[in-house]
């Protein structure tokens, strides 16, 4: 039972007011454990707590929670793989061709592929002998390839509203958040937030990073169309904040940094860092990392700072 609680914790309560988990008790306090059942304990817990136990039921549950992951996105890879060739997908037919890949289950094999550690080619391979593997490759580089024009040129020609599974081809992945049943991360700098055009960028062994179309970083990837994976945003569950920066620059006099950080807040924008550096003796550049729940949520707060006096110019970053 105390692992359980463990493992979905969110926060606590100390004496009815919030505090931090790794907060020290006195004798008395009474503690209420704030629990999500989406959550999973932090690989960074395991330096926080005393016993040996605890640390160990922090790694098995990590453990358990990355390959439950990698688990999902093997799958997603392997059935739109299946797809596009035209091949009917049939976990009977995957578990008899177990031994051919040397691994004990299909998780294991879901698990592999979503690392980049096993060709979904060879998983079709595995269950259909007379799979052509250049033939399969050369279609989905073409299509890869048409995937990545098309983002580009929509990025450079053709702005577009939403965000609608493409017609053509297999469903675009759909993308919730950090905290969902893919290995999602977004783009370093700059984030992406539901109302952006996005792309998948495949990284072995890391997963899938969002990109918004309009991201000078995905000229990096012209090159590797094989990595370019069609995302969605899902818009079904409760609203979740998502990553996104702001570059400002303000009048350095006094209380103008409390007027910015006041206008993130009454616009219910959660503020994670802070990044300061003087270009002029009256003028202060700042790089804001905030979370919003989505585009109109992000547009409504540069909007707000731009109509402050001590802000001489404020821009969403693009990573």
């Amino acid at each position: 039972m105390h692992t359980d609680v463990g493992n979905t914790a969110v926060g606590s309560k100390i004496n009815g007011k919030i505090a931090p988990l790794v907060s020290e008790l006195g004798n008395g306090d009474e503690v209420e454990i704030i629990a999500s059942k989406t959550q999973t304990p932090p690989a960074a817990w395991e330096s926080l707590v005393v016993t040996g136990k605890a640390r160990a039921a922090i790694r098995r549950a990590t453990r358990v929670a990355v390959r439950s992951q990698y688990a999902g996105l093997g799958r997603r890879i392997v059935e739109r793989l299946f797809q596009r060739a035209g091949l009917a997908y049939v976990e009977d037919k995957l578990t008899t061709a177990l031994p051919r890949l040397a691994r004990a289950s299909v998780e294991d094999v879901m698990s592999a592929v979503g690392r980049s550690e096993l060709k979904a080619s060879d998983v079709a391979r595995a269950m259909y002998p007379d799979f052509k593997e250049e033939l399969a490759a050369a279609r989905a580089k073409k299509k890869a390839e048409s995937s990545a024009s098309r983002w580009f040129n929509l990025k450079r020609f053709k702005p577009t509203r939403g965000n609608a599974p493409d017609p053509i081809g297999p469903p675009a992945i759909p993308i919730r958040g950090i905290n969902s049943d893919l290995p999602v991360r977004f783009a370093p700098n700059g984030g992406a937030v539901p109302g952006d055009r996005i792309v998948g960028i495949l990284n072995p062994g890391e997963g899938i990073t969002i990109y918004p179309i309009h991201s000078p970083s995905l000229s990096e990837y012209e090159d590797v169309p094989e990595r370019w994976l069609d995302v969605r945003w899902d818009d079904d569950g409760p609203p979740q904040r998502f990553p996104a920066q702001l570059a400002v620059q303000s009048a350095n006099s006094p209380g103008s940094l409390a007027q910015i950080t006041q206008v993130i807040a009454e616009n219910d924008g959660n503020i994670d860092n802070i990044r300061m550096a003087r270009r002029a003796p009256d003028f202060t550049d700042m790089t804001i990392d905030l979370s919003v729940y989505d585009l109109k949520h992000l547009t409504a707060i540069i909007a707000q700072l731009r109509a402050k006096p001590v802000v001489a110019k404020v821009e969403r970053v693009n990573g």
